[in-house]
């Protein structure tokens, strides 16, 4: 019996692109993941991403299946609309690298618009069912300081249209989509963590490296505006704080954080108002972030708009609770008064009064953390996340060609 292959077109998120570089965050650690254990279910799986850097390897193996692709020319990120013109282009670069080595694949799954560009022209060429995951489409972000992008929101209703399927990570983004198209069969898949990685540990090796006396309060994530540090940091700013409270900020990239100080003047200037309470650590590998989540007493999320949340997940298997706002990929892994807190998206005044109030309260905290990380080990592994993707395939590919007129 031959293999079943997916082909996964991820152009804007590389999974092996490094933690502090630039990469997309969530999505990249979700697709890696989902990648590295649907290939213990049997399923080869080819990644085609773009190539960001001249020095990383045109192909790269992930796992005893799997397999990540580079295609050229180099994406910029920052520069979403210029990837148009070479959609057709890389579809092209695709269909010679499928020709070239043999590769019969069960099924094409994209993830973001982009991607599902051109897995819409590898779609219509090959005759392969296609399911799309849109990755928080741009008319339902809805966060400050970004205005909804109108090209962008023409082309995801069009994938939508086309597709065979979509995966999503949560309900209401379910029905919004069936809004669209009812008839479209979406799959609602929520995102997985790694418990051998992310897990309760002693917190004294980092709390020594940094020189703090107790646990501290944690951020994980990107530095832009739209995530809500600047906010909190203002909010923070004004309030007394005992000798002993210290937060630390994990994330950004190279170019963001240096020696421990963030280039930015408006969060520089924050950064010299707190002191040394406030530990701007910088990005690292994915893996270097779980002793940081571990070591902390609360983990703080002040999105302002949607988010995959795997920091937030990842902070509940680590059994450390979560104050984090009412905001799509927050509120969807939160129980509130059970694992964490939700405020709404302004209120920081809220979030610093949940989460200092927790990181007063050792033993609430833990209580609360220890909540989420049973919730975690329940619903929200890779493992189970693996294995409802591979039940997606294995229904998407028998509906894809019972339409297309061939037999199963």
């Amino acid at each position: 019996m031959s293999i079943r292959r997916v082909l996964v077109v991820s152009l804007h998120a590389d999974p092996l692109t490094y933690g502090d570089s630039g990469a997309v965050g969530g999505q990249q650690v979700l697709i890696r993941e989902l990648v590295k254990n649907v290939q213990q279910h049997g399923y080869g799986i080819d990644v085609l991403t773009a190539q960001s850097n001249p020095l990383w390897p045109n192909k790269f193996s992930l796992g005893h299946l799997g397999q990540v692709i580079r295609l050229a020319p180099g994406l910029d990120k920052a520069r979403e609309h210029e990837w148009f013109r070479d959609v057709e282009a890389l579809a092209d670069q695709a269909l010679a690298w499928i020709e070239e080595s043999g590769r019969r694949y069960d099924v094409i799954h994209s993830h973001y618009w982009i991607s599902g560009l051109v897995a819409e022209r590898l779609h219509r060429r090959l005759g392969i069912p296609w399911v799309h995951s849109p990755v928080k489409m741009a008319e339902w972000t809805e966060r400050s300081e970004e205005s909804v992008d109108d090209e962008r929101v023409t082309v995801e209703r069009q994938l939508l249209e086309k597709a065979d399927a979509a995966v999503v990570a949560y309900l209401r983004e379910a029905d919004r989509i069936h809004q669209l198209k009812r008839a479209l069969p979406v799959y609602v898949i929520p995102p997985g963590v790694d418990p051998t990685q992310f897990f309760t540990r002693d917190a004294g090796p980092v709390l020594r490296a940094h020189q703090v006396a107790r646990r501290p309060v944690i951020y994980v994530g990107r530095l832009e505006l739209a995530r809500g540090l600047r906010d909190a940091l203002k909010v923070l700013a004004r309030r007394p704080l005992p000798n002993d409270f210290a937060l630390f900020v994990v994330g950004g990239t190279r170019r963001e954080v240096e020696h421990g100080r963030p280039i930015s003047p408006h969060l520089a200037a924050l950064a010299d108002q707190l002191g040394p309470r406030v530990h701007f650590v910088g990005g690292m590998p994915h893996r270097g972030v779980a002793p940081y989540l571990a070591a902390s007493a609360v983990m703080i999320a002040p999105n302002q708009g949607p988010t995959l949340g795997m920091a937030v997940l990842e902070s509940l298997a680590c059994g450390v609770p979560v104050v984090g706002t009412r905001v799509t990929g927050i509120q969807d892994w939160v129980e509130e008064d059970r694992d964490g807190y939700l405020v709404n998206p302004p209120d920081m005044e809220d979030l610093w009064d949940y989460a200092l109030a927790l990181w007063d309260d050792p033993m609430k905290a833990r209580r609360m953390g220890y909540a989420g990380q049973s919730k975690v080990h329940r619903l929200h592994t890779t493992q189970n996340m693996a294995a409802q993707m591979v039940a997606c395939y294995r229904e998407v590919t028998g509906l894809g060609r019972n339409q297309m007129g061939i037999g199963v």
